[in-house]
């Protein structure tokens, strides 16, 4: 049986919750209103789409350049730093709009939030015992997923077309520092970089880094252009981040029941019905609302389906790898699916964009849809060459954010070294 977390526990952790919390809100809001206002600007969805891939390009770089930042100068050190960077770059956006500029700026934005997940995470598993990690990191999961539902209302209280909304995330940035900037609490010691063992992984686990894949490409596509397809479908600033709030809550709301079941049957089966529910989502969305349904509701609608079919799939892929990982190789094999999953994140927004050209901004759904089909086939293939692991054999289902902006499963597979 697991341990309670206690007020002490809680207290120890405080700091580093809150901060993720700020941070998440900044997020969650920029996420909006970066192709919103880019969309406004005329910016094509070729442009939106390299901004997209541009922040995954810088997401990478982050995983990969921060640790080492970190054991140069320290943990508050690096977070203060890349916090101050991720505000002036935020600013930045409302003084030079020009597509290659904002595909610069976002790919600031992704090394920037990528390092500062790298500090709290690393920081609060440390904070956590072994007795309660679990526990720990599923309540930081569900607060950074209301956290990132909360972003999108922030997105209703100003005018995307001006620079309020832009000053409002650079303000919640900068807030986000000071709960860390004045904990009492102890830095983690600075550790290195794990290696990428991709080939290893593959052979492992194929759905699990083939699940990757196929969340990279999806995801990266559906969080750069989403609120545009939104505002294609005749939404317009309520109405987008009420399609955006709808996909997030049917995600966070599926994720955990999804993940408890498949503790109990081969992980492969859930990951094939959702995988499955997610083209029947997908379709729902590129397609137009039936005659008696009004096309709000039927957008919302489908937003909530594809955000509880979709979004699991990479937590259930996540943990299906860990059934199949050994204890010392889990913080290298975190690390190379991390980096699978933000190399085809950097890919997808492109050949998205691809797709948009030839079938308008709907087709971005049938897209995901085709991505989620290929996926499902192969998930069958694999259930039919390779036999279930036994029940006893598979690690806990835990829920993880919904956004993958940073390495949480790094911070997680270091615990169990």
């Amino acid at each position: 049986m697991r341990a309670r977390v206690t007020s002490a526990d809680l207290a120890k952790i405080a700091a580093l919750l809150a901060t993720a919390a700020i941070m998440l809100l900044a997020n969650g809001l920029q996420g909006t209103l970066v192709p919103v206002r880019a969309n406004a600007e005329g910016f094509s969805a070729t442009a939106i789409a390299f901004m997209g891939s541009a922040y995954f390009v810088g997401f990478l770089a982050g995983c990969l350049l921060i640790p080492r930042l970190i054991e140069r100068v320290g943990q508050i050190r690096t977070f203060a730093v890349l916090g101050a960077a991720t505000a002036a770059i935020v600013l930045a956006h409302a003084l030079i709009v020009d597509p290659l500029a904002w595909g610069v700026m976002r790919a600031g934005i992704g090394l920037c939030a990528a390092g500062m997940f790298v500090v709290l995470e690393g920081w609060l598993n440390q904070q956590a015992g072994n007795a309660i990690r679990g526990r720990i990191f599923t309540l930081y999961a569900a607060l950074n997923n209301l956290a990132l539902l909360s972003g999108q209302y922030l997105f209703t209280l100003g005018d995307p077309r001006g620079h309020e909304l832009f000053s409002f995330a650079a303000i919640l940035t900068m807030c986000c520092i000071m709960p860390v900037g004045l904990t009492r609490q102890a830095e983690p010691p600075r550790t290195g970089v794990a290696r990428l063992r991709i080939k290893r992984l593959y052979r492992l686990s194929p759905v699990g880094v083939v699940g990757a894949v196929a969340v990279g490409l999806v995801s990266g596509a559906f969080w750069t252009l989403a609120p545009v397809y939104a505002e294609s479908r005749g939404m317009t600033g309520d109405g987008v981040a009420l399609f955006m709030a709808a996909v997030i809550l049917g995600g966070a709301l599926a994720q955990w029941p999804l993940g408890r079941l498949s503790d109990f049957t081969d992980r492969r089966i859930i990951i094939g019905a959702a995988t499955a529910a997610g083209v029947c989502a997908g379709l729902m969305l590129a397609l137009p609302a039936p005659f008696a349904v009004a096309p709000e509701l039927w957008l919302l609608l489908g937003g909530l389906a594809y955000g509880a079919t979709v979004f699991p799939i990479g937590s259930l892929t996540n943990a299906h790898l860990n059934d199949h990982a050994r204890q010392e190789e889990m913080t290298e094999f975190a690390s190379s699916n991390l980096f699978v999953y933000g190399t085809f994140a950097a890919i997808g927004p492109m050949v998205a964009a691809g797709v948009i050209a030839v079938g308008g901004m709907s087709a971005i759904f049938f897209y995901t849809a085709s991505v989620h089909a290929a996926f499902l086939v192969f998930v069958v293939y694999r259930m039919l060459v390779r036999a279930s692991l036994k029940q006893a054999d598979r690690e806990p289902f835990e829920p993880e954010p919904l956004q993958p902006a940073a390495p949480l499963h790094l911070a997680e597979a270091a615990a169990k070294d």
